[in-house]
């Protein structure tokens, strides 16, 4: 504990996916294996918009069981939605295309007549 040692920084550590609610001891997070932060985020968000817009709305007739079923439906589109983005960073070829390609912007159109 008293020798000074520095940190060993390891350079490919920020490509990797972090995945929430594996604590390695076998316990996860229910419905999903792996969560990312995106779709935590947004099971997370409405979860609590859900409950709150129905505790708002309990006492109107009927229309807290709509907005119950709008919220879980439209939750778990994003979690679906949102856990198919890409885990890694585009490369540096990607990029440099992606910039080349911005440099000198071109309109492609599948219905324009053949010369």
């Amino acid at each position: 504990m008293g020798q000074d040692v520095s940190a060993k920084i390891y350079s490919d550590q920020r490509s990797l996916p972090i995945h929430l609610g594996d604590s390695g001891d076998g316990f996860t997070l229910p419905f999903k294996e792996k969560w990312r932060a995106p779709d935590a985020i947004a099971a997370v968000l409405g979860f609590v918009v859900t409950g709150s817009l129905v505790t708002a709305n309990i006492s109107n007739g009927g229309s807290a069981v709509r907005i119950l079923v709008a919220g879980v439906v439209i939750t778990v589109v994003a979690v679906l939605l949102l856990s198919k983005l890409p885990a890694t960073r585009p490369s540096l070829r990607t990029r440099t295309r992606w910039w080349w390609e911005n440099l000198r912007p071109q309109v492609i159109s599948s219905h324009r007549p053949p010369r």
